[in-house]
């Protein structure tokens, strides 16, 4: 007998709470947590769940492998680099290439991964390389972007070389990349930009090397209040939604103009940055933006970035909520995601590349998922107007 097919298709909310109650799940749970389990939305981490996943936050991803064999790590991790080698990110994105982040997803989702050597010495080669690719490169138009970890990025084009969120991995696993590796990249950039306090964007070694080769750094007020000398040679920009700074680099040969705009997760101070270039294209990177979608709130200022700059690149944190009302407000010719797999965070919380395909479906912009050192030439001639 075939299946019967429904005249119309219901709300993946009421889908999703039959599910749950076919699969156990008490009926009035059920309702209470259907209305957050779409893969664009928040989900409580104790929220309703079946028994096939550790926490309702894994639905929308498959669920993760308590431990694995070194021989399948190690065979996994040299495919994907095969793999990503021969698939570069693109915007017609080949099937093998997503297939090649998902299994990464499977590695880094093993709860015990970031205390893995072979996952460590991954980790380090990955940005090895992609340092040795940023000290060789010379960008002659438009702006390349490396994602190196979690929400870090660095941006070049022919005059300016500037950085998002550097860290050097989650200290507290002993996942980090040599002090050398981050010398390396302060050497390489004329700014460091940092969102917010929380140690997976603001990392303060980070900041004291980029300080000790007079690099400037820009961040928030709240940034390590408990030590005047150093936020004494932080640059503290006044946040607001209309003063454009002007930064200047290079012994003052280059300029940059910056809005830090005054964002927060929750009540946390969060910088969400605009840089232009002196070519005249703007990069704005979010940091941890979460603020809830109401009257009075961030959203009321964010809904109309776009009328006033126009942006080139979004480097958002993939899962901010609203994702798509964020993106509208700053209608941006390209999105590359940011803030998966970051490895000082449990497994529930450590977002993956699988969920940044979901929250970026129906989201009408172009669109790239990228790791750990890949990077994207971006021309602004390739992006029609918006």
């Amino acid at each position: 007998m075939g299946m019967a097919i429904p005249g119309r298709l219901l709300p993946l909310s009421v889908m999703i709470a039959s599910f749950l109650a076919s699969v156990g799940v008490p009926a009035d749970a059920a309702r209470k947590g259907a209305g957050h389990f779409t893969p664009n939305s928040q989900i409580p981490e104790d929220g309703p769940k079946p028994g096939f996943v550790t926490s309702a936050r894994r639905l929308f991803t498959a669920p993760e492998l308590q431990d694995a064999p070194d021989e399948w790590i190690d065979h996994s991790l040299q495919w994907v680099d095969f793999t990503l080698g021969n698939y570069k990110p693109t915007l017609v994105e080949h099937p093998l290439r997503r297939a090649a982040l998902i299994r990464i997803d499977d590695i880094l989702h093993i709860k015990s991964a970031p205390q893995k050597p072979l996952v460590l010495a991954w980790y380090r080669a990955r940005m090895e390389r992609a340092v040795a690719e940023i000290e060789q490169t010379k960008v002659t138009q438009g702006v390349r972007i490396w994602k190196l970890y979690n929400h870090g990025f660095l941006v070049r084009t022919p005059t300016v070389t500037f950085a998002f969120d550097i860290v050097a991995g989650a200290p507290q696993h002993g996942f980090v990349i040599p002090p050398e590796l981050i010398d390396r990249i302060s050497r390489q950039c004329d700014a460091l930009f940092i969102s917010h306090r929380h140690p997976d964007h603001a990392d303060l070694d980070v900041v004291r090397r980029f300080l000790k080769a007079k690099k400037p750094v820009v961040a928030p007020e709240q940034l390590w209040a408990d030590q005047p000398g150093l936020m004494g040679a932080i640059t503290v920009l006044e946040r607001s939604t209309r003063h454009v700074h002007d930064l200047l680099v290079q012994s003052g040969r280059q300029k940059l103009k910056i809005v830090a705009y005054p964002g927060h997760q929750d009540e946390v101070l969060n910088n969400i940055t605009l840089v232009t270039t002196p070519e005249g294209l703007t990069i704005a990177q979010t940091g941890d933006q979460w603020q809830e979608d109401a009257p009075g709130g961030d959203f009321d200022w964010i809904s109309s970035i776009a009328r006033d700059r126009k942006v080139d690149v979004l480097l958002p944190n993939i899962w901010a909520v609203p994702l798509d009302r964020l993106v509208r407000g700053i209608n941006p010719a390209l999105i590359i995601s940011g803030h998966e797999n970051e490895m000082g965070h449990s497994v529930a919380h450590r977002e993956d590349y699988t969920q940044s395909y979901n929250r970026l479906f129906g989201i009408p912009y172009p669109a790239l998922v990228m790791t750990w050192g890949e990077s994207f030439q971006y021309n602004p001639s390739q992006f029609s107007e918006r």
